[in-house]
């Protein structure tokens, strides 16, 4: 037997459930003007600032150095960086290159300081300054300004596919084909005396550099690198440079790992050779923590060498050339997404001057590139 609910009654159920809710939202709304009246909120109230007593802070990141273009380059464009601070509220920044005015910044989000970053297209060859005014509401100013020399770089070795200097603020660009890596984290540069030459990478946890592989390594799959290298032991282990299988990142039969681990700081290499892999140690560099040391590792189709300030630590050979199967980016200061096991993670060391050569480096090159 069916129930039949008349039309009546669902109309009075429907009725009888609006009055329900606009019963609830009264109380809400009555509960909220109680604590209002009562005092259970905060008011709002306004807070003095202050006498403004001091000009505007500058502190100009980029450049802060001179700076290099490809020897193929006439001009690029230029991130000009800047962070400015006042103790009340800015007026007005104005940023200009050799006298002549940028931009003028006049609306901030936070009034008391801005972070800026201006792109400044095709910046040719030669000396230049960038300048930097701060105002505030009281009309104190600051200015700081930059002068700054752009040439040229000039391969050591004509065999140099890659060379990053990592100058200060942040700048990890690869002068040989002039783009700048993947960056993973927030690693940073040291100040322009923190690196064996000027400024240095200086690695955080969790970061990570990586280049693209592509034109970097020679026939037979050959290739050197070289780089300036000032050890943290701190943590204990970590991958250095590393280039893996993207599509495998189990494997070690691709690639290599150059990594570090133990007390002892043992540098070890594995390079893969696509049915099998070869490890190469260069036994503890424990004696290198918290010194530069010039660290150079060398691939044929037949061995592997490493060398530290020129001298030869290790050889170790292999019946396959390595195989760079699946390979597509070489990391910098970690093992990256195919060797982060064994803890072989970030490394929060320091490195400077970081070349790759598409040939195997002699004895010899390794003392020019060391001068």
């Amino acid at each position: 037997m069916r129930i039949r609910i008349p039309i009546i009654n669902l109309l009075i159920i429907t009725i009888m459930k609006s009055i329900f809710n606009y019963i609830i939202i009264g109380i809400v709304f009555s509960l909220s003007l109680a604590a209002c009246k009562k005092g259970y909120i905060d008011p709002i109230s306004k807070v003095d600032p202050g006498n403004d007593e001091q000009p505007p802070a500058l502190d100009i990141l980029s450049p802060s150095a001179d700076i290099q273009y490809p020897a193929t380059t006439d001009a690029a464009n230029f991130d000009f960086k800047f962070n400015v601070t006042d103790d009340i509220e800015l007026s007005k920044v104005d940023i200009s290159l050799d006298g002549a005015l940028l931009r003028s910044y006049t609306n901030f989000i936070d009034y008391r300081g801005m972070s800026g970053i201006y792109t400044y297209p095709d910046l040719g060859l030669g000396a230049h300054t960038f300048t930097v005014v701060a105002t505030d509401l009281s009309g104190k100013s600051t200015t700081q300004s930059f002068a700054f020399n752009i040439t040229k770089y000039n391969k050591i070795l004509e065999s140099e596919t890659l060379y990053v200097p990592f100058n200060a603020g942040g700048d990890y660009k690869d002068l040989i084909n002039f783009v700048s890596p993947a960056v993973t984290g927030n690693p940073g540069t040291t100040g322009e005396t923190g690196g064996h030459n000027g400024a240095a990478y200086q690695g955080t946890a969790d970061a990570y550099l990586s280049y693209p592989i592509a034109g970097l390594y020679g026939a037979n799959n050959e290739m050197s690198f070289a780089f300036w290298y000032k050890l943290n032991n701190v943590p204990d282990r970590s991958g250095l440079v590393v280039i893996g299988n993207d599509d495998n990142v189990d494997t070690r039969n691709q690639g290599f790992r150059l990594f570090r681990e133990n007390g002892t700081q043992d540098m070890t290499i594995n390079v893969g050779t696509g049915s099998s892999d070869s490890w190469i140690g260069a036994g503890s560099q424990a004696s290198g923590i918290g010194v530069w040391k010039f660290i150079t590792v060398t691939i044929s189709s037949a061995e592997t060498k490493i060398y530290v300030d020129g001298v030869q630590k290790a050889v170790g050979t292999y019946t396959s050339k390595m195989d760079l199967t699946g390979c597509t980016k070489l990391v910098l200061a970690s093992g990256g997404p195919t060797f982060a096991y064994w803890d072989h993670k970030s490394d929060l060391s320091l490195y400077d001057e970081f070349r790759v050569f598409n040939t195997v480096l002699t004895p010899e090159d390794i003392q020019l590139l060391m001068q």
